[in-house]
């Protein structure tokens, strides 16, 4: 059976049509785009982009994106250019491999799946890296064919094929492909194992890059069953859109089963694996934290936090407690942060505030309005009683963080309102 037989079952497993190639230029990424040019011969249904990330690493980086272009151009695959700044902080590779699935993010259509270049010895560099970090049966399982991350599916259709079987294809379809001059950089992990350790092992153990992609076959089912057994007791403790976790029982498991209901919920919400340390520290730190307190911990792009016996999922958000809005009444105001708009509208007996779902009547206004998202005074409710703004966030039940992320209506130094929530009855 020809390679291009093998990868045509390939594509037959799965029901999608529509792909967004991710192309670097290289032999691997070539090989891929011009396997599915030639399917879609046969299968004219098929719909087919590329994207190129252009990180402007490589003073070659210009010529690469050039090289992608005309390879689209000769394959009439309609391709996407773009250009990312990677993020400060954290190793190249980590901060090329965010910077990628942004992008990515930001292009793919609802109905596309990312089709990705790895192959046989991907496979084994992945499944030694995770070994090096000591990773679990999820890490180990290494690449699954296919898989889901910030919120849209990767298709690695090339898993069971070696790079010697693309490279041959390549040959024989005279195909040109571009070099990254870092491959040969062993500073970079999988570099070191690609160029100086792995090549050792296939050179005594003939089939040893089949043997691996067995062992993390048997991680990837065993992870499977364990999700398969442990999915109706997490289902127990979620919220209907999965991003809080009960706690009210949590101190009454084992250790083991509150580290594998974690992995499991973050696993659902396409959230990176925390190592065994960060885990540790997630339930130290934040799940057994002293119940006055508010912990938070960084997850990757995003934090988990916990608030009256439930851990939420949120995004890191900007702090905006100093932050003050002129309002001119009539206007719609862009909130930041991703809150929406807010408009404030004249009424016959004052004013209506209109934010998201909520509409709050507020009296005539006796000094400018502005928009501040902090208040740490008196609040006057119905029956005239003063109590301190921190009883009525919770007795709304609003998490401390959200609490800052509410617009708050001021009349000059007068707070007038939390909008949809309560209001101060001067």
């Amino acid at each position: 059976m020809t390679l291009i037989e093998q990868f045509q079952q390939q594509l037959q497993r799965q029901p999608h049509s529509h792909f967004l190639i991710a192309l670097s230029g290289g032999l691997d990424s070539t090989v891929l785009l011009a396997l599915l040019a030639k399917l879609r011969e046969k299968q004219p249904h098929f719909q087919l982009r590329a994207i190129h990330i252009h990180h402007g690493l490589s003073p070659n980086a210009d010529d690469w994106t050039r090289h992608c272009q005309q390879l689209c151009q000769q394959f009439s695959i309609p391709l996407i250019v773009e250009k990312v700044q990677l993020t400060q902080g954290m190793g190249i590779e980590a901060a090329a491999r965010q910077a990628r699935y942004h992008a990515i993010q930001r292009h793919i259509l609802p109905q596309e799946m990312l089709v990705t270049a790895h192959h046989q010895q991907d496979q084994t560099e992945t499944f030694f890296l995770a070994l090096k970090r000591g990773s679990g049966v999820s890490g180990l399982s290494a690449m699954k064919t296919q898989s889901a991350v910030f919120n849209f599916t990767i298709f690695r259709p090339l898993l069971p094929f070696s790079r010697q079987q693309l490279h041959q294809y390549a040959i024989e379809n005279q195909l040109s492909w571009i070099e990254d001059e870092s491959n040969q950089n062993n500073q970079y992990e999988r570099n070191f194992l690609r160029n100086q350790i792995l090549p050792q092992l296939r050179e005594r153990w003939t089939y040893f890059d089949q043997a691996v992609q067995r062992s993390a076959t048997h991680c990837a089912e065993q992870q499977q069953l364990l999700a398969e057994l442990l999915q109706p007791e997490l289902e127990k403790y979620l919220d209907k859109t999965h991003r809080t976790f009960d706690l009210t029982d949590f101190s009454q498991w084992s250790d083991l089963k509150q580290k594998a209901l974690l992995r499991l919920w973050l696993e659902t919400l396409q959230q990176p694996m925390p190592s065994t340390k960060q885990l540790e520290q997630l339930i130290q730190d934040v799940i057994f934290a002293e119940m006055d307190r508010n912990p938070q911990f960084q997850l990757g792009d995003k934090m988990l936090r916990r608030y009256q016996h439930r851990l939420y999922l949120t995004e890191h958000f900007a702090d905006l407690r100093q932050l003050s809005l002129p309002v001119t009444l009539n206007q719609p105001i862009t909130l930041p942060d991703k809150l929406g708009q807010i408009c404030l509208t004249e009424t016959p007996t004052g004013v209506q505030a209109m934010w998201q779902d909520y509409i709050q009547p507020l009296p005539k206004p006796e000094a400018p309005i502005s928009i501040r998202f902090a208040y740490s005074g008196k609040v006057r409710n119905l029956n005239g009683i003063n109590q301190d703004i921190k009883k009525c966030w919770q007795a709304h039940n609003i998490p401390v963080w959200q609490r800052n992320r509410i617009p708050l209506i001021f009349y000059g130094e007068t707070f007038q309102s939390a909008v949809g929530f309560f209001q101060n009855f001067i």
